[in-house]
């Protein structure tokens, strides 16, 4: 499985993959995402359940790419600095 392999070349590295803080979402269309059935990914240390919103880096990234969620927060954001 490719995540083992992350894991293990990351520890190779001295780095550790925080499965705590881990999301994982599926990217695609409605009607594809009705088709999934997996509902969690089993890392080496833990079980991390799919998100429909992940946040990267700052950025609030939705199922479909659709950006509402980041958009409503950054509005949120700036509304309250003004």
């Amino acid at each position: 499985m490719c995540i083992i392999r992350i894991h293990d070349w990351m520890a190779s590295k001295c780095l550790k993959l925080n499965e705590d803080k881990t999301e994982i979402i599926w990217l695609d269309t409605h009607q594809q995402l009705d088709k999934i059935t997996v509902q969690t990914l089993t890392l080496p240390n833990a079980t991390v359940p799919f998100s429909t919103i992940v946040n990267d880096l700052g950025i609030l990234l939705d199922s479909q790419l659709t950006m509402a969620d980041h958009s409503a927060a950054l509005s949120r954001f700036c509304f309250f600095h003004l």
